[in-house]
């Protein structure tokens, strides 16, 4: 059985998707600790000037992520500015897709709910985007085993935990994981070999690595 990890990220891209897609029980690690520099909280859209940020605006902290809070300023009509900005910024650049209307009932519904903390928030988008692009992998969260250990060793405990005997590992895991310590435990290790699509985007040329929305608007779908 595959297991994978990942934390949950803003908008996250296709890559994201494909690792999820690959595993049998894909983990959420929301108790890793948040970094600004990372998707935790931001990621981007293709515009007309080739791509552009979404950041949400959080309290930078270094803790779990599922405890990041989201710094709502209330503007007009009280709606958090930032919400309004980032639903108004992706329905700007993409109304004009083939599958837009499609889904942007869903997508107002989710950047009207008022959220407090930024797992929240992730975890929604991630769901609608799982639903969308029919992915059926089981979902778990990290937060819930309870581990103390970090780095290898806590991915260890959780393969081991949810019975799995694979772990599937984003290419970069290769810079930071101990590998002989894997080899140890048993378990059979598995890189990520994620080969970005090319689609049609709306604007000429083509952007890869967007939030995964700039696929599911343009093409709906996940494209293989």
């Amino acid at each position: 059985m595959i297991i994978a990890i990942h934390q949950p990220n803003y908008l996250p891209y296709l890559g994201f998707f494909d690792k999820m897609k690959k595993s049998d029980i894909f983990v959420i690690h929301d108790d890793s600790q948040f970094s600004r520099q990372d998707f935790h909280h931001r990621n981007r859209i293709r515009t007309d000037q080739g791509w552009q940020w979404l950041t949400v605006p959080v309290n930078k902290k270094e803790i779990p992520i599922n405890e990041i809070k989201i710094k709502n300023e209330f503007g007009r009509g009280g709606k958090p500015d930032w919400s309004y900005a980032h639903f108004m910024v992706i329905r700007n650049n993409y109304v004009k897709t083939p599958y837009y209307k499609t889904h942007e009932d869903w997508l107002r519904k989710i950047y009207e709910g008022g959220y407090e903390k930024l797992m929240d928030l992730n975890m929604t988008l991630i769901r609608f985007l799982i639903k969308t692009f029919d992915i059926d992998t089981k979902i778990v969260y990290s937060s819930n085993f309870g581990f103390k250990s970090r780095s290898t060793q806590k991915i260890i405990d959780t393969v081991e935990k949810l019975g799995g005997d694979t772990y599937l590992s984003g290419s970069g895991g290769k810079n930071y994981m101990d590998i002989s310590l894997l080899k140890k435990s048993g378990i059979k290790l598995e890189f990520q070999d994620f080969k970005h699509p090319v689609y049609r985007q709306r604007y000429k040329g083509f952007e890869p690595n967007m939030a995964a929305i700039d696929a599911l608007f343009n093409v709906g779908k996940m494209p293989e």
